[in-house]
This record gives structure tokens, C-alpha cells and sequence, in this order.
């Protein structure tokens, strides 16, 4: 595994990656796997992280409209790119941010996600990744190949630096000696130097959760939306692990003595065909039981899973979701008022990511249109598009049905009626309403 002390010493570079946040990601990255360490023998993961984490991808992507707007090949290359913003998000939820780089072949503009495990940051401006190390490694024959791609920015000289450098070692924890690039089928014809001038950004977009990074204070990275859950999703493991604990304790069972069952040829007593597991035979000879009894337990269930709702409560709470997204919400939420209360919480965490997000996909956007015009695909940049729904605070078909009322009665007028429902302005709204009949009572 590539450590950043690896990274450092081979390219003498400090990275941000301190030991406190590299032990943090590879956390993370467990529970999201749903291999906590507390994940073995009987306790099995609930995969919660990887549920909180999807649904934060929902909540944010839900009721949204993105696009480029501009020039037609950039508008259509970002729209390949659309379908791809569901895993982003959720991976950047799950793992604190994702680091998204474009590059070009053949004409078109793709997109690498990776992932904090699988880059190290340099150096960092305003709170945001500037330069970065992204290694990648390959094993051909008895030889592992890394290679690192070293993005480096200077936001004084406008210029981006990107260094390849390769190596050749017998083994995937040693970058070993420097070779060719073409010494792998891969990497043959890549650059090891390529300056790119009059850049205003970095080739590469972060994003980031929007949250104090609790682990070390002064690092770049952010943090996953479940850290602060993370004892509390061991919790729940442990607390469903109890609950099937109870209805395996407590099935149904028949104690029988052996000799009212007939016996096979090894002397053992022959149980009834498919009923094997409800029967359980003693010898009459060595205990005072009766010849027959039932062992029917009264099952603590309702107990049991109101801990394992309350557990699921601090969770959401300590995430920042609304009661009810993982607890059962006719538990909570009875008025109202408490709707909106629990849901502004939510609300409020969603839109920073939104903002986060919309930051991100702008900075996106600048490196499709550079790498478009540097390589002369276009003649004109295309800007961002972002329409950010409100269903995550409220019922979007309880509002439309409110709205429809209010113009029934006359109190809103339909250009606003429609300009709400599809986001656009009062004179486009027009165009859908249609020409009045003139036969029954028009112009």
C-alpha cells in the first residue's frame, strides 16, 4: 500500500496527509465497505454508513436540474458526465470529498473520480486542494509499476505543472527504481513534463463536505458525514445483533425423553422428518424432567427495537439527517410544526453540500472548457446551470396542490403558478398557457 511518507521521500514534497487522517479515511472507507472492525462473528453490519451516505446522495441530487449552457460539444461532453453525479456525491458523503479530473482522448472529455485513499494532497488554498499526488500502480509479470502524476499549481504564474514519474519494483509496497513510462502499454506515450499556461484554477475539481475537520484542524481534507456516528452505528450492530439473538433464544422447542421416539441403527432417536430442529431429547434416566414439555420464552422484542430506534435517532441527529429517515417515524414527528423542525435540520446540511457541490461542478466546467479550447474542440465557453429542488423541507405535491388553489381563487396569478413549477421566468411561462377559444367567449 502506498503511504504518504512513500509519496514525500519520492518526490520530495510535503503532503497534508498527516497519520491522524490517514487512519480517519481508512475508517471510513471500512465502514462504508461494511467491514468494521467490530463487523465479525456474530455481529453483522446493518450498513448504515453506506445508507446514510446514499441518502445524502438523494436528498441533495433530488429535484435538480444540471447543465452546461453555451457551447454545444462542451454542453454535450458535462451531460455524459450527469449520470455520474449520484456515485460522486455518495462516495464524497461516504469518504469526506472526491477529487474529480478530467482528461482527453480521442476527442473526448472524460472524468477520473478518486477517492481520498488513492490521492495525497500538497498544497491548498482558501480551504480547497490546489496540488496533489495521484498515484497509480500496475503489476506486469514479476515487476509492480507505480506511477505518480504530480499536479502542481501556481496560482501567481497562472501555470499547471503535471509531472509523470514511473517506477519498477518487485513488490507493491516499494516504488523501487525509476524506469521509462514506456516500459508499460498503458503509459507509452504520456508526457513526463506538460506545462499549461494561463490557467486560473487547478486541473482537478474537490469536493468537500462542509465540516469542521475534527480530526486534525489545520488539514485540507474533509470528513465523512458519519464521523461523528461512528460509535453510535457500532451500537446498532451490536443492538441488532440482540435482537436476532432473542428470536434464535427464543424459538420454539419440544424437550422430549429419547425413549418415546424409535431409534435408527446407531442407537439415535429417529425426530420427525423437517421438525428436526424443534425437538430436543434427553435421557429420563439422568434428569427429573417430565417425559414432555414446551420451551416457549416470552420474546422482549418491543424493548429491544425501541433501543435499537433510539440508537438510530442519535444517528440521525449526530448526521444531521431528520428523525424518521432511519428510525421509525411514527415514533416522533406529531404535529406539524415537529415535521418542519426535524426537517430543517436537514435541510440546512443539505444545502451546504449543495453549495459545495455547485462550487465544485463551476470549477469542473472551467477545466472542461480549457482543455476544449487549448486542444481547439470549441470556440466558446459554456457556463453552469444548477436548480436546487426544496423537497427535502417540504412536500412538493401538497405545495403544487396550494398553489393550484390559490389560483383557482384567483389570489396568484398562472404565469406565477407556472413559472414556479418550471423554474422559469413569467414571459417564458406565457408561451404555456394556451390562446383563449374565441367561440366560447375570446378575444
Amino acid at each position: 500500500m502506498i503511504s504518504a511518507e512513500m509519496v514525500s521521500s519520492a518526490l520530495r514534497v510535503q503532503t497534508v496527509n498527516s497519520p491522524e487522517m490517514q487512519e480517519a479515511i481508512r475508517k471510513w472507507s471500512d465502514l462504508y465497505r461494511n467491514s468494521a472492525s467490530w463487523n465479525s462473528g456474530r455481529i453483522i453490519s446493518l450498513c448504515l454508513a453506506s445508507a446514510i451516505s446514499r441518502e445524502f446522495s438523494r436528498l441533495v441530487l433530488a429535484e435538480t436540474e444540471i447543465s452546461a449552457i453555451g457551447d454545444s460539444y462542451i454542453s454535450l461532453q458535462f451531460e455524459k458526465f450527469r449520470p455520474k453525479l449520484p456515485v460522486i456525491v455518495e462516495q464524497a458523503c461516504a469518504m469526506g470529498g472526491i477529487i474529480i479530473k478530467p482528461y482527453l482522448s480521442n476527442g473526448q472529455i472524460y472524468v477520473d473520480t478518486v477517492l481520498p485513499e488513492s490521492f495525497f494532497a500538497v498544497d491548498f488554498s482558501e480551504d480547497t486542494i490546489t496540488s496533489a499526488v495521484f498515484p497509480e500502480q500496475l503489476v506486469i509479470g514479476k515487476y509492480c509499476y507505480t506511477r505518480l502524476e504530480f499536479h502542481k499549481f501556481d496560482p501567481k504564474k497562472k501555470v499547471c505543472i503535471i509531472r509523470n514519474q514511473c517506477y519498477r519494483s518487485n513488490s507493491v509496497d516499494s516504488f523501487g527504481s525509476l524506469c521509462s513510462l514506456s516500459e508499460v502499454p498503458n503509459w507509452n506515450g504520456m508526457q513526463e513534463v506538460t506545462v499549461l499556461e494561463n490557467v486560473d484554477r487547478p486541473l482537478f475539481a474537490y469536493f468537500k463536505m462542509p465540516f469542521a475537520n475534527i480530526i486534525d484542524y489545520e488539514n485540507p481534507l474533509g470528513i465523512s458525514v458519519y464521523e461523528n456516528a461512528e460509535e453510535l452505528i457500532r451500537q446498532a450492530d451490536a443492538q441488532w445483533e440482540r435482537i436476532i439473538w432473542e428470536f434464535e433464544s427464543g424459538e420454539r422447542a419440544i424437550d422430549a425423553t429419547e425413549d418415546i421416539f424409535r431409534y435408527n441403527q446407531n442407537g439415535k432417536p429417529i425426530l420427525p422428518k423437517g421438525r428436526e430442529r424443534m425437538f430436543r431429547t434427553y435421557d429420563i434416566q439422568a434428569t427429573e424432567k417430565p417425559f414432555i414439555e414446551t420451551f416457549s420464552p416470552e420474546i422482549r422484542d418491543i424493548s429491544l427495537f425501541n433501543g435499537l430506534n433510539r440508537i438510530f435517532q442519535r444517528i440521525e441527529f449526530n448526521c444531521g439527517l431528520a428523525y424518521g429517515t432511519l428510525s421509525d417515524p411514527q415514533t416522533v414527528e406529531k404535529t406539524a410544526e415537529e415535521v418542519r423542525t426535524s426537517k430543517q435540520r436537514s435541510y440546512t446540511q443539505i444545502s451546504a453540500i449543495q453549495r459545495n457541490l455547485e462550487f465544485t461542478l463551476e470549477n469542473l466546467l472551467y477545466i472542461y472548457n480549457y482543455y476544449a479550447g487549448y486542444y481547439g474542440l470549441s470556440q466558446s465557453d459554456a457556463v453552469l446551470s444548477c436548480m436546487w429542488g426544496d423537497s427535502v423541507l417540504e412536500d412538493t405535491d401538497k405545495e403544487f396542490q396550494r398553489r393550484l388553489q390559490m389560483v383557482s381563487a384567483g389570489i396568484l396569478t398562472k404565469e406565477k403558478f407556472i413559472s414556479w413549477y418550471f423554474h422559469c421566468d413569467e414571459n417564458q411561462a406565457g408561451e404555456y398557457i394556451p390562446q383563449s377559444d374565441g367561440l366560447f367567449g375570446g378575444v
